[in-house]
C-alpha cells in the first residue's frame, strides 16, 4: 500500500486506523458522561460527580484516548517503540483498567434498576 510515497505495511495501516477510531470514542463518552446531569424527586440532584464509577469511567477513557494517540504516533515514527511486546502489554493493561471501570459502572446500573432508599450522597 502506498502512502505518502512510501510502501507501507497494510497491517500497520490497520492498527493505526482502530488505534484512531479509540480516541473520538473515549471523548464522546467523557463528553457524555460529564455533561448529563438527572434530578429526581425521590434522589434529588444527580451528577457526575456523586459517584466513583464516573469519576473512574471518565479516568480511564481519557487514558485511554491519550494511550491510543502515543501509540500511533510511536508506531509511525521509526526507532522510537520497536518493539512489539511493549505494544502487547500495554494494550492489555488498557484493556483490563476498561473492563475494571465497567465493572465500577455496573454500581450505576445496579442502583438504577434496584434504587437507593437512602438517597445519593457525595461519596
Amino acid at each position: 500500500m502506498m502512502i505518502l510515497g512510501e510502501n507501507v505495511n497494510t497491517l500497520k495501516v490497520i492498527d493505526s486506523s482502530l488505534r484512531l477510531f479509540v480516541v473520538p470514542l473515549s471523548l464522546g463518552s467523557m463528553w457524555l458522561t460529564l455533561t448529563n446531569h438527572q434530578n429526581n424527586e425521590m434522589y434529588g440532584k444527580i451528577e457526575f460527580s456523586n459517584l466513583k464509577g464516573l469519576k473512574f469511567l471518565v479516568s480511564i477513557s481519557a487514558i485511554s484516548a491519550g494511550y491510543a494517540v502515543v501509540a500511533v504516533i510511536s508506531s509511525w515514527v521509526k526507532n522510537l517503540m520497536n518493539k512489539a511486546w511493549i505494544f502487547f502489554v500495554c494494550d492489555q493493561v488498557v484493556a483490563y483498567l476498561m473492563v475494571a471501570s465497567g465493572g465500577s459502572f455496573g454500581e450505576i446500573v445496579y442502583l438504577a434498576y434496584n434504587g437507593n432508599p437512602k438517597g445519593f450522597h457525595k461519596i
